[in-house]
């Protein structure tokens, strides 16, 4: 009966949640904190702290040869510094901080960190010193300038509402951060005189936002429908401008930014304070109202839970993100950073039976797809690692929104297959890379090491003597 389910799904259908909480909830300093030396764009630090070194909330303890840099988001002793797998599924060097009750640095020691007068910076190297994601922001494989100012552009679209439709960050903000928000519009306008600014929003909010924004951004409501959200379709639209999936939205004059990022360069621009904090929703298909929470950065998917009052094992699959583009975590450990929008929890019943299963050329996957493409072809030559054959058919024109592989009744990994023939076109072989998923993995190591202290403690204590707690791999 499941399979017979899955054959007759709506084409196109999408998980949506009509309501959710609207208050959000601030989630206190974990114990531990992981933070990757990763910046959004493939761009990597170099550690700037040691093992055993004090540090506070808003130091630095990574930098990149470009001047981006990443801070602490508790105050604490580092305990570790090793690579870990990112959310993103980067294997990149993370600094373990266990918390400790020293105070936060002070916005003249933040400034002092950098050795000069912060005001003195250019807004770019500020940005880039409090780790800010600007909307002038490229790929990492476009990082190689060292700018002084902003590029000039035309349109900056400020993101209002999210793509993933189980994502409700941007809607609240947008109530809660009415005041803040036109200063950042403001703070757009002085940086891009000449640019026009669009705000999107959800099409039931779209009354609410002309008048609360409307003197400072056009607004462009958007359906509840996730094909009409997708970004790479939404921002070639609304700017008037043709952007090709392989360059960045400068290269045509265009710059983007979430709600959330507008918040965090208003903190920077105003008083200093790098980015240190994420919002993300919690959402679920047995969630019936999904939490909206802000975390500091490097807190676990499972602390999260652990605050939610939700058990890990009832849920077989976490994903980083939603369901259309969201990533399947292999533990509850990893890490939340500054790309990690939120998390999707599923259930076993909602897993499929059958997975990866051959193609029936049932064509649902070419009918969905906003760019037209021949997904199913594409998957087959991928599966067979014939990349080269497989760029006939433009996989680089895939926006990766997952509408496919939603679809799919075979089940097919159809998004993973197109992103894997981007990446290694020209390459006859795979390389695969191990996940370690075991005890051995620095992350389940650290967590037994903590897990562990604090049974001590509390034998310690009470002259207990229990065994450690068997940890979830």
């Amino acid at each position: 009966m499941k399979r017979i389910k899955q054959l007759i799904k709506p084409l196109g259908s999408v998980p949506v949640c009509k309501e959710w909480q609207t208050e959000i909830m601030e989630l206190a300093d974990p114990v531990y904190v992981i933070i990757p030396l990763e910046y959004p764009g493939q761009i990597f630090y170099k550690p700037l702290v040691s093992i055993g070194d004090q540090v506070r909330r808003y130091q630095v303890i990574g930098r990149s040869k470009l001047g981006h840099c990443v801070h602490s988001s508790i105050s604490g002793i580092v305990k570790d510094i090793l690579p870990v797998w990112t959310a993103r599924i980067f294997n990149v060097p993370a600094v373990l901080i266990q918390r400790n009750n020293v105070p936060a640095l002070t916005p003249e020691e933040i400034s002092e960190q950098f050795q000069q007068d912060h005001s003195t910076l250019s807004t770019v190297k500020r940005l880039k010193a409090l780790g800010i994601i600007s909307p002038w922001t490229t790929p990492g494989q476009f990082h190689h300038e060292e700018e002084d100012t902003f590029p000039e552009v035309h349109t900056i679209v400020v993101k209002g509402v999210n793509e993933e439709p189980t994502h409700f960050v941007c809607e609240s903000l947008l109530k809660m951060e009415r005041e803040k928000l036109i200063r950042g519009f403001q703070q757009l306008a002085n940086f891009a005189p000449r640019g026009r600014i669009i705000l999107t929003v959800p099409d039931h909010l779209t009354t609410f936002a002309r008048d609360a924004f409307g003197k400072y951004a056009e607004i462009s409501g958007l359906s509840s429908e996730y094909k009409d959200r997708i970004e790479r379709v939404v921002v070639p639209r609304l700017s008037g401008t043709d952007i090709a999936n392989t360059e960045p939205y400068r290269a045509r004059g265009v710059a983007v930014i979430s709600c959330e990022n507008l918040l965090n360069l208003v903190d920077a621009v105003e008083d200093g304070i790098p980015f240190v904090d994420k919002y993300l929703t919690i959402s679920g298909t047995e969630i019936d109202r999904p939490f909206i929470l802000k975390v500091p950065i490097g807190t676990t998917l499972r602390h999260v839970m652990k605050f939610l009052h939700l058990n890990t094992q009832n849920y077989s699959r976490i994903l980083v993100g939603g369901p259309m583009k969201g990533i399947a975590m292999y533990t509850d450990l990893t890490p939340l950073t500054k790309t990690s929008h939120g998390m999707y929890l599923m259930k076993e019943s909602e897993i499929p039976l059958e997975v990866n299963l051959t193609c029936i050329n049932c064509g649902r996957c070419t009918r969905v797809c906003p760019s037209r493409l021949q997904v199913h072809l594409i998957g087959r030559y991928a599966e067979h690692n014939m990349f080269i054959d497989a760029m006939d058919f433009n996989p680089q024109l895939c926006h990766e929104c997952g509408l496919c592989g939603y679809v799919c009744p075979a089940h097919r990994p159809l998004v993973q297959l197109i992103k894997m023939t981007k990446k290694y076109i020209g390459k006859q072989d795979e390389y695969v890379q191990q996940v370690e998923c075991s005890s051995k993995s620095p992350l389940e190591r650290w967590e037994l090491d903590f897990h562990n202290a604090d049974i001590m403690a509390a034998g310690d204590a009470s002259g207990s003597n229990r065994e450690p707690a068997q940890i979830r791999g």
